[in-house]
């Protein structure tokens, strides 16, 4: 438990760090390539030793938070851990667009802010945490983009709110228990008897949580499950409750597709069914072969895509899928098939080489090797480039050399 001296300082720090005084320096080393401690060598000539080192972190994770956030990152504020737990621009805006323009938000745990900017651009919305420091970074995230006029920050102890009946509500649970981070949604805080509570009351929400969430059963019959992905990783798994939930019952996998210009918005992609259904087994390796996105996976529709799409599974239990017609679906990977052998290292490096093989993507599902594993042992030469799948099909382990067939 931190001390009330050590909540204090950080409300302290924060709110300095929003100050014109440290904006100063915060513009003037945006783009500074000097070293950290070149940084704070200067920095100490005209600021404590606790400010310099305010503004040198906060720098850093600025930079870190452009995967998240984009060109928002510079005129943001984080904490380190705050800023891993945050849910990214592209993903917030998604889920906002789910939400009608003219209903309150009340956005609980807001951290420093992910889904609360989202929110605010769309509407009203209120935000909560517990925690002062990360309250002062909201507010300052909400004025920084200019979101202030249709948002405000609260702290309190989310657990005894009840949000009203017309609002709409969004919970990101801490997750950590014993500073560990758990799959298991009783330990989460708050956990799901608030959440019954809010919902007896207020039945509109929306829960973000991690994709390898353990859901209790009676949500997944009344509420609809969404596992979303970007960038190849599969971010978070929200559950829909209320009218939000367009598809009770089911599973909804949702990728978001980079744009081509740089300042449009991600194209949203899903495909919706129902878990664990069983494809056909291939008899023989088709021309082309399928990885799913990590979010088909994660929501255990595979087999239910696959059977929609007419793929075979290369082996029971998690696979690849194969096919001879070439078919382009946003949460489908497509590889042409080159050539296909028993995966043993000794031939296979051999293989490759005589190929002129040395630029190598490598895949790998349902084997214990790992593609930095391979890489090492392959001895790759040569200015060739391929990609390689290392599964099984069958019981037997193969390696499928392979080209994409459209870029990620």
């Amino acid at each position: 438990m931190r001390s009330d001296k050590r909540i204090l300082d950080e409300n302290a720090d924060y709110a300095w760090l929003a100050s014109p005084e440290a904006a100063r320096w915060l513009g003037e080393f945006v783009d500074s390539d000097e070293s950290v401690l070149r940084q704070l060598d200067r920095l100490r000539k005209e600021l404590s030793s606790e400010r310099a080192r305010l503004i040198v972190d906060q720098l850093a994770l600025r930079k870190k938070a452009e995967t998240k956030f984009g060109a928002l990152a510079n005129r943001m504020f984080f904490s380190d851990l705050a800023l891993q737990q945050a849910t990214d621009l592209w993903i917030a805006r998604y889920k906002a667009a789910r939400l009608d323009d003219n209903t309150v938000a009340v956005d609980y745990c807001c951290g420093i802010g992910g889904d609360l900017i989202a929110m605010a651009e769309r509407g009203p919305v209120v935000g909560w945490d517990r925690s002062a420091g990360l309250v002062r970074i909201a507010q300052a995230n909400l004025q920084a983009v200019k979101c202030r006029d249709t948002a405000k920050v609260c702290i309190g102890d989310v657990e005894q709110q009840t949000p009203v009946k017309e609002a709409t509500w969004h919970l990101d649970p801490d997750r950590r228990v014993d500073g560990r981070r758990s799959t298991q949604v009783q330990w989460h805080s708050p956990g799901p008897e608030v959440v019954d509570r809010w919902r007896s009351s207020c039945p509109n929400g929306i829960l973000k949580l991690a994709p390898g969430a353990r859901v209790p059963e009676h949500w997944q019959k009344e509420a609809e499950l969404e596992w979303i992905s970007r960038v190849r990783e599969c971010k978070q798994l929200v559950v829909w409750f209320g009218d939000h939930a367009t598809a009770v019952g089911q599973r909804r996998a949702t990728v978001l597709i980079k744009p081509e210009q740089e300042q449009a918005e991600w194209t949203p992609h899903s495909f919706v069914g129902t878990p664990d259904q069983i494809p056909p087994i291939a008899h023989r390796i088709a021309r082309y072969v399928y990885d799913v996105n990590p979010a088909v996976r994660a929501a255990g529709l595979a087999g239910d895509l696959a059977i929609e799409q007419g793929l075979t599974a290369m082996s029971a239990g998690v696979s690849y899928l194969t096919s001879d017609q070439s078919i382009d679906h946003p949460l489908l990977a497509c590889f042409e098939v080159v050539e296909h052998l028993p995966f043993r290292i000794g031939p296979l490096s051999k293989y490759l080489r005589a190929q002129g093989i040395g630029r190598l993507e490598i895949k790998k599902l349902g084997v214990e090797i790992t593609p930095e594993q391979l890489r090492g042992k392959l001895k790759l030469r040569g200015s060739g480039s391929a990609a390689i799948l290392i599964t099984k099909f069958g019981t037997s382990e193969i390696a499928i050399l392979a080209k994409r067939c459209k870029p990620e």
